[in-house]
């Protein structure tokens, strides 16, 4: 009888123990997710590293959805905690997954594609026309390009495809702009220019005394060489603790100081949109280099319009590379357009990025 009391006393102290457990684990890794959703103020020029933290905020998350089932389980008026904790970060959750279901009936008035070409490095040389067939198949007003020379040999045939079907273009080094528009002016912010990556800015006359401009831009790139990679795959197959400890150290410091120079071009493109004209409509696309929960896309998106955040699902990847599920390119509008339909098409492998598409109708009083 005594042994019996025994066990009936030491199941509630197993069960207090675990809920304890499970509540620091669910504390500790929500206050993570508030120190990433933090991060995105603060300045990488001041404090590079820190802009590493945003890259764990899809792990945090997916750690604290866990504690739903776990609560539901042992203590279901503790989901208090999981759910009011990543509603306080609701917003982030949204930039990083929007959830954005059904489709609308709004006709489009203007296409537009972002797509980093990478010189179509993963396509030999007699299969550029394919890639050239998927161009002009999208029928798009706009197309910002990165890493594409359109004055290379090798592109004549593009440049052909694009005189035969009405287009205006023309590129600075890597960057290029197609319009079915007449292009008024184009040139470069040379203050964001660094090595192979800069922004491209046109002025484009959609209609009589209606004017669009367009940044294209290719934001400072991490620069991960293929043996970067490679230790990142290893690590992922092979994990241990040394190699997890340098492998990190390395990376941090490296994706770091490409965020110093990715924070410098953002303040100079913020700068290019001070300058405009009031009520000028304008179009902010291109390969950010940067996610969702960072400093750059945070900056850009509490003064423009996400067509991504708008109507797009899930994570929506865009780097075509393995073991790096990530949305790095991005479409951003003024609110006198609304992005009517966002997809990103996974048809065309030509490049390490897939590109994205988002179709838009004008607001009007």
């Amino acid at each position: 009888m005594a042994r019996q009391q025994k066990k009936t006393k030491s199941f509630p102290l197993v069960r207090q123990f675990v809920v304890n457990l499970f509540l620091g684990g669910n504390l500790a890794t929500l206050c993570l997710l508030w120190i990433c959703c933090a991060s995105t103020w603060i300045d990488p020029e001041l404090h590079p590293r820190l802009s590493v933290v945003g890259l764990v905020f899809p792990v945090l998350l997916l750690l604290n959805m866990l504690f739903v089932p776990l609560w539901l389980i042992y203590k279901p008026r503790m989901l208090v905690v999981p759910i009011v904790g990543m509603a306080l970060c609701g917003g982030f959750i949204l930039d990083y997954f929007p959830m954005h279901y059904g489709s609308t009936e709004a006709e489009a008035e203007l296409t537009v594609m972002t797509w980093n070409a990478h010189e179509y490095s993963k396509f030999k040389d007699d299969s550029l026309a394919k890639s050239y067939e998927f161009i002009v198949a999208g029928k798009a007003d706009i197309m910002c390009f990165q890493e594409l020379n359109l004055s290379r040999i090798k592109h004549k045939a593009l440049r052909d495809t694009l005189d035969a079907h009405g287009y205006h273009y023309d590129n600075r080094r890597t960057r290029a702009i197609v319009s079915r528009y007449p292009i008024l002016r184009m040139d470069t912010l040379e203050a964001a220019a660094r090595s192979g990556n800069g922004i491209l800015y046109a002025d484009l006359l959609r209609d009589e005394g209606d004017t669009l401009t367009v940044l294209c831009v290719h934001l400072e790139s991490n620069k991960l060489s293929v043996d970067d990679k490679t230790d990142y795959s290893d690590v992922i197959h092979t994990p241990e603790s040394e190699k997890i400890k340098s492998e990190a150290s390395y990376l941090s410091s490296k994706i770091g100081e490409a965020a110093y120079y990715r924070s410098r071009q953002i303040k100079a493109v913020l700068a290019c949109l001070d300058s405009l004209p009031a009520g000028r409509s304008l179009l902010l696309c291109g390969d950010f280099n940067d996610t969702p929960i960072s400093y750059v896309y945070q900056s850009v998106s509490r003064r423009l319009e996400s067509a991504f955040r708008a109507q797009g699902r899930g994570v929506g990847v865009t780097f075509n590379e393995e073991f790096f599920p990530v949305r790095i390119d991005h479409i951003f509008h003024t609110p006198d357009w609304a992005c009517v339909d966002v997809r990103i098409d996974r048809s065309i492998g030509a490049s390490d990025h897939y590109p994205v598409i988002a179709r838009f109708r004008k607001q009007r009083n």
